[in-house]
Order: C-alpha cells, then structure tokens, then sequence
C-alpha cells in the first residue's frame, strides 16, 4: 500500500476526466436501472478507462485512477438512488413529467448525506477484518495489476459494437429488439419470448453465471408456468382479448405482483440471514475502533473530512429539506397544512436524516459483507418506507376523521415516495462508497480527497440524470405510463423498481395490493430456499434467490439476453481454467472479457440515450426508421444471425487475448 510518497491525486486531468466519465457512466446506467432494475458497477471499466487516458500524460498516478473511479462509481449510486423510486411518482400518476430542478434536487440531497453519513464509517469499516469487500478488492487488484499495462481496445470494441447493434434495432428498425409469440390453446395461454439486447447480453456476462441461470430459471416460472395457470383461472380474460392483450393484462394485474412478492420475500429473507453478523460486527468494530484509534496520530492515508464540516453540510441539508417539503408537499391537500404543517415537515426532516443514517450503516456492512450487487439495500429501504407510510397515515387519521379522497390518497402516496427516495440515495450512496473507500484503503489514498470526488460524482449526476430520464420517458414510456396517446406500449421501460415502490405504497393507502399474488410468489421463494436446503444445488452453482425473484418480474426479452450474457461468462471461465495460469494471470485475464461486456452496456445504452433525442423532437420512436411493417419477419431473423456472431466474436476475440 501507498504510504506517503508524493504522488499526484487530485489534479485538473483528474477531475476532468472523473466529470466526463461520470457524465457517461450515469447515463448508461439510468437507462439500465429503468430497463432492468439492475445496475452494472462503474468502477472497474472507469478506473481502466482513466488508466488508459492518463497514460497519454506524463507521469499518470495509480490515486489520479482512484479519484476518477470513485467519482464514476459515486454517480452510478446516484443513478440507483433516484431512477429506482421517482419514476414511481409518474407511475401513481401523480406527476406527468420529470420536473428537473425537483428531480435534481432530489438527487443532490440523498446523494450528499449518503456521503457525509459515510464518513464516521469509513475507519470502522476498512480496518474491519471480517468485512470482505469483494468489489473493493476486485478494483484495487484492476488498479494495481493494470497500472502499467492498460488496454482499451477491448472495451472500445465492445461500445462500438453495442452502440452499432442498438443503432440498428431502436434507430433504424434494421434489427429487431425482440421477439414473441402467444397463442390461446383450449382456454390456456402459452408462448415464448427472445431478446437480442446487446446491453442485457453485455449485463449478463458482468453478473455471472450463477446471477444469469436464477434470473433465466425465475423467468421460465412466471412465463412458462404462472401466465398458462393465471389464464386458466381468469377465462373471461382470454373471451374478450386478443392472446398478446390477454397477456399484458395478466402480466399488469396478476403476474408483477407475484414477482414483488417474491423480491420482497427474498430481500427480508437476505436481511435476516444477514442481520446477526451485521449486528455483531458493528458492535466489534466500533469498540476495536473506539480503544484503537482513540489517540492515534492522524496520517494522510487515515485523514478523513473534519467532523464540524460533517455536520455543518448535515445542518444546511436538514434546513433545505425543510423548505423543499415545505414547497412540495401537498399537505394542505390532505388537511395537515396551517399549524400542523411545521410538525409535519419537521418529523419528516427527522425521518430522513435518522433512518437516512441508520440504512446508510446497515448498507454500508451489507456491502462488505457480500458485495454491492447481493446486498439486500432494497429490502432495508422497502422496510422504511412502509414505516414511513405508517406514519402519515397515523397522523392523517389522528388529526382527520374523514375518508380520503383519491387525491388525497395520490397525495398521501407522493409524500411517502418523496421522502423513501431521498432515503434511498442516502442508502444506495452508503452501499456504493463503502467498497470504493475500501479501495482507497488497499492502495493509499487520501480519504479526504476521496470524499471530495464523492461529492464530485454526485453533484454531476444530479445535473444529468434527470433530463435523461425526462428523456426516456418520452420516447418510450415507463412501466406501461404512456406520456401521448398512440405510443407503442411494448416500448415502455419496466422500471421494476419503481413499479414495485409504487405498488407497494398504493397498497398501504388504498389497500388495493392483491395479497394472494403477493403470497403465492413469497411462497415460490420460500419453496426454493427449501429445495436448495435439501438437495444442496449450490453444488452445481449458486443459486441466487433475489436472482430468481428479479426474474419472475422481467419480461423474457430482458432476461433471455441476460443469460446468454451469463453462459458467454461461464464459457470464458471454462477456457481460463484450461490454461493453469496463476492467479494474476488470470485475472488479467478476466478482464478482457469484463471490458467487452462493460463496452456493450456502456454503448448500447447511451446508444439509447442519444437516438432519443430525435425521438423526443419528432414525437416517434420511429423517426429514423429505414423500413416498414412488412420488414418484421426479416429483422426477427437478421437480429438472430447478430447475436449469434457477437457470442462467436466475443468468444474467439477473448480467446485468443488469453493465449496472447
């Protein structure tokens, strides 16, 4: 580790570099969390991109990576924080756009405290020897072994290729983006569906074999056999509609709701498997830290921000909140304005910033524990704002006696949704950082400057990711939200997240949740943590439960391509170990195939972004269409023959890069 030679951190190239980088990064990643619920870690491919910019400059820095990576990787948490939960304001129909200053601030206050409450933890954690951090010893090890032999060939291969492949399926209509074909067969609705996503194949391959096999095996359940029993069971569905709109509706009223069922189920099953170690270490590590460090002499690698400017920034942010619910809580809708309304607004200042700190703990060891991407963030935070509903609707029927009106209700609803998405980014930014400042442990940063581009990555981010999700919520809708009549539905991004925030919270106020749904997918995870319990399947590979649940929601187009991602991984992996290289080679290695598919997400998705600024002007996904209706069966058979040369390409091109 580097102790205290002079090396440059943050320096002018740096930091422009983390903007632009972080620029990209969010973008690519807000439409991803929109698409698939998931977020791919912009860590790695932003600590090897900057490795590979910098070498054109004289005497790059192994810390100048550092701060560009944990600036990426801070605006990927914002990414999360805020694309999962707001869209669930569109969804209710409470709003019918992305308000950007609202939206922005939104980002900017979650994103700040989830940084400043991460702060006093940092100590705790790194010198936590039970905490593994997997990610954060996965990008010390890329910035250590790749300092001085970077290649940028791989991922700009693959952002060429994504980017190509996108183009050609959203933009020009040459490719299809997937394919499905449903039919009614004596009172029973079956069928099949494909994608051909570059960026979900490109999701896949980072995610892994075993994340790929559970989504594909929680899929074929919902699809293969819930949509056939569900039609079974509701016939006068299939008397009045077509097959594929007989499908949307089950999938809109019956189906989403067993795959939130089943996430929830497996989030709290996760949080309670994970609660009594979490419980342990945090009481250990706090009173290693309280006798270990009590005097010690303050280094630079162990120099963090000064406490009074910790809680002058937690000051200014609770008083801003105050004047932003203030202004945007319809409040008096509900009857609490006038002399309430101080109380109110105070409670819910409160709320955020205890729980804010509270998730921001658990998050935070979760994520050293297990990693960011198996953290169980979104059970934690799906558990406050249910409480959070609990408590506005104590206080509405406290203070008023009568029935809520469906506005009152829809107002009732924005205000949860508000108050859980500002804990949600203070959360997602504790489950993030804690890997990235472990990061800076393992290789000697100044932590202070580390939390300087911390901010960094999320003031960029707040800027940019609301205009894009107004963005993408214009051209193709969210969660079947349409923003013009005549859209094409089967565009909508699901927004799984979101949908399942929303759901949830219409249900605390309304009461409207179909519970036996929610049950019955509750009951399929408790049903497969059985079966892994008595025939051990994580002999033949790690199943993951919150894998399989993800999978019982989204649609086959996404998860089909995610696992042809998954088998190209597990592929690879087969070849690496045919090799017998030692560890550093193989990880060397690994990345060849983790920069590809960091190409496919990055160009596919941003992509995405930019074709929908034309869209956006000429009100139509098809503004740059090349073809016509009758061009459909062809693109079907086209995107086919692609797909199927990226797998051989991908292959052969790793291949021959791990014998080189």
């Amino acid at each position: 580790m580097i102790q205290e030679q002079s090396l440059a951190e943050l320096t002018l190239r740096s930091v422009l570099l983390a903007i632009f980088l972080t620029l990209i990064l969010a973008m690519s990643n807000a439409f991803l969390a929109l698409k698939l619920g998931i977020l791919t870690s912009a860590s790695i491919p932003a600590a090897i991109l900057s490795m590979g910019i910098l070498r054109f400059f004289k005497n790059p820095s192994i810390l100048e990576n550092n701060a560009v990576q944990t600036a990426a990787s801070a605006g990927e948490a914002v990414a999360g924080g805020i694309v999962y939960t707001i869209p669930a304001l569109i969804i209710i129909e409470y709003w019918h756009q992305f308000d950007y200053w609202t939206n922005f601030f939104i980002a900017l206050v979650g994103g700040v405290l989830g940084v400043l409450f991460s702060i006093p933890l940092r100590r705790v954690l790194v010198h936590d020897t039970s905490l593994k951090f997997p990610e954060g010893r996965a990008i010390a090890e890329v910035l250590k072994t790749s300092h001085q032999n970077t290649r940028l060939r791989p991922i700009v291969y693959g952002g060429a290729i994504g980017a190509i492949i996108e183009l050609a399926q959203a933009g020009f209509k040459l490719l299809a983006s997937s394919w499905s074909h449903w039919v009614i067969v004596k009172k029973t609705l079956i069928g099949v569906g494909v994608g051909f996503s570059a960026t979900m194949i490109g999701a896949g391959f980072l995610v892994g074999r075993d994340m790929a096999i559970s989504i594909m095996l929680g899929a074929l359940l919902a699809w293969g056999f819930a949509v056939p029993s569900l039609s079974l069971l509701h016939p006068e569905i299939l008397l009045h509609h077509t097959a594929d709109n007989a499908l949307a509706l089950l999938a809109n009223s019956h189906l989403r709701y067993i795959g939130i069922g089943g996430m929830l189920f497996a989030g709290l099953w996760t949080f309670m498997q994970l609660a009594k170690p979490l419980a342990k270490n945090v009481y250990n590590s706090f009173q290693g830290f309280s006798n270990k460090h009590r005097a010690e002499h303050i280094s630079r690698v162990e120099h963090d921000m000064p406490m009074p400017l910790i809680l002058f920034g937690t000051l200014l942010a609770a008083i801003a909140l105050f004047l932003f619910f203030q202004l945007i809580f319809p409040l008096n809708t509900l009857g609490l304005g006038g002399i309430y309304a101080p109380t109110i607004l105070t409670i819910s200042v409160l709320y955020v910033l205890i729980f804010g700190f509270l998730f921001s703990v658990i998050t935070a060891y979760f994520s050293g524990m297990v990693g960011v991407t198996a953290s169980p963030g979104s059970a934690v935070v799906i558990a406050g704002i249910l409480f959070a509903a609990w408590l506005l609707l104590s206080a509405i029927h406290l203070l008023s006696s009568h029935t809520l009106s469906s506005e009152q209700l829809k107002a009732a609803e924005a205000i949860t949704i508000i108050i859980g998405s500002i804990v949600t980014g203070i959360a997602a930014i504790a489950n993030d950082n804690s890997q990235d400042l472990k990061v800076g442990h393992l290789v000697g940063a100044t932590p202070w400057k580390q939390q300087l581009m911390l901010l960094l990555g999320v003031v960029v981010s707040a800027l940019i990711i609301p205009p894009i999700m107004q963005l993408l919520f214009d051209v193709y809708g969210i969660a079947g939200i349409m923003p013009r009549p005549g859209m094409d539905m089967s565009h909508s991004l699901p927004a799984p997240t979101a949908a399942m925030l929303a759901a949830i919270t219409e249900a605390m106020f309304r009461e409207t949740l179909p519970w036996s749904m929610m049950f019955s997918g509750a009951a399929v995870i408790l049903s497969l943590i059985a079966l892994n319990h008595t025939f051990k399947i994580q002999r033949f590979f790690r199943l993951s439960i919150l894998g399989f649940a993800i999978g019982m929601y989204l649609p086959l187009s996404s998860s089909f391509p995610l696992f042809l991602g998954g088998m190209l991984a597990c592929l690879m992996e087969h070849r690496l170990k045919g090799l017998n290289l030692d560890a550093h080679k193989t990880n060397q290695r690994r990345q060849i195939g983790t920069l590809i598919a960091c190409g496919l997400v990055a160009g596919s998705a941003l992509m995405d972004v930019f074709v929908a600024v034309p869209f956006s002007l000429m009100h139509s996904a098809d503004a740059l269409s090349l073809v016509g209706q009758a061009w459909e069966p062809y693109s079907v058979l086209l995107s086919v023959v692609v797909i199927v040369a990226l797998g051989v390409w991908t292959l052969r091109y790793i291949t021959h890069m791990i014998k080189a």
